[in-house]
C-alpha cells in the first residue's frame, strides 16, 4: 500500500454531488424513521464518472495491494467504511452499516475484486469499538480503524517488505491486521511480486557485485538500476511501496 496523495482535495464527481447528495439525504431519513437495512444504487457510487477519476488518481492500480487491475479486471469502486453493515472481529454481520457515506467521495476507493470480495468484504475493526459511529449523527473522527486508509494515513509508516513479503514495521496491530484481513501476503501476490523483484535484484547485483564487469556494461547496469529506482518514486508504479523499501535497504552508493 502507499498513500494516494492526491485524492484528498481533488474534485468530487459532479454524480456524487447531485444524485449521490440526493439518495444520502433519503437514506438518512429512511433511519430516522427505523429503518435498518437498506437498497443501495451502485449506478451512482460506481458511476463511469466515479470510476474513472478513481482511475486516474490510483494510476489503475488496487488502493490495497497495489496490483494493476485493468489488464486482468475491471475493478471495484470500494466503501472504506462498508455501507451495508460491518464485522469487528468474526460476527455475524451487523446493522445498519455505514450507509451515510455510501456516496461520499472520501470513502470510495478503487479495489481489485480479490482484496474487496474476497478478503476485506464487511470487515471494519475499530481500536476502539465503542467509539464506533453506529448512525449519521454521529461523528466518525471520533473512530480510530485498525485498517489503514491509503487516504489519510501514509501505509509505509506501517508496512515494509522482507524481499516480496509484506511485514507490519515492528509488529504494529494496524500494519499486521492490514495484511492479514486483506490478504496482502497470499501467495499469488507474494509470487506476482516476487517476479518483479528478482528482476531488479539481478540488474542491481550485476551492477554493484561484479567488480571484473566491464566498466562500460556495468555503467550500464547501473543506469537501469536508477530507472528502477525512479519508477518506483512514481506512485502509479506497481509495487511501489516493495521496490521503495528495497532501495532504503539497498541504496545505490556504488
Amino acid at each position: 500500500m502507499i498513500r494516494i496523495k492526491n485524492k484528498v482535495g481533488s474534485l468530487v464527481p459532479e454524480v456524487l454531488i447531485n444524485k449521490g447528495k440526493v439518495e444520502s439525504d433519503k437514506l438518512t431519513k429512511s433511519f430516522s424513521n427505523g429503518l435498518m437495512d437498506f437498497n443501495f444504487d451502485s449506478g451512482i457510487y460506481g458511476n463511469k464518472e466515479v470510476k474513472e477519476k478513481l482511475i486516474q488518481l490510483q494510476g489503475y492500480k488496487c488502493c490495497f495491494c497495489e496490483a494493476k487491475i485493468g489488464h486482468i479486471a475491471y475493478g471495484d469502486v470500494e466503501h472504506f467504511r462498508p455501507k451495508a453493515g460491518w464485522v469487528q472481529n468474526d460476527e455475524a454481520i451487523n446493522k445498519p452499516g455505514y450507509y451515510w457515506l455510501a456516496y461520499d467521495w472520501d470513502n470510495l476507493l478503487l479495489s481489485c475484486q480479490l482484496c474487496n470480495q474476497r478478503h476485506k468484504k464487511n470487515y471494519f475493526p475499530l481500536i476502539d469499538e465503542t467509539k464506533r459511529a453506529v448512525n449519521h449523527t454521529i461523528n466518525i473522527n471520533n473512530e480510530s480503524p485498525v485498517f489503514i486508509n491509503p487516504i489519510i494515513d501514509n501505509p509505509e509508516d506501517y508496512i515494509e517488505f522482507n524481499e516480496n513479503e509484506p511485514e507490519a514495521i515492528k509488529s504494529n496491530i494496524r500494519g499486521s491486521i492490514t495484511i492479514k484481513r486483506l490478504g496482502l501476503d497470499r501467495k499469488e501476490l507474494n509470487e506476482h511480486r516476487k517476479k518483479t523483484l528478482n528482476m531488479i535484484k539481478d540488474i542491481f547485483d550485476l551492477a554493484n557485485a561484479i567488480p571484473e564487469y566491464p566498466p562500460i556494461k556495468k555503467k550500464a547496469a547501473k543506469d537501469i538500476v536508477i530507472r528502477y529506482y525512479n519508477a518506483a518514486q512514481q506512485d502509479e508504479t506497481e509495487y511501489a511501496s516493495m521496490l521503495r523499501c528495497f532501495f532504503r535497504k539497498n541504496p545505490i552508493d556504488f
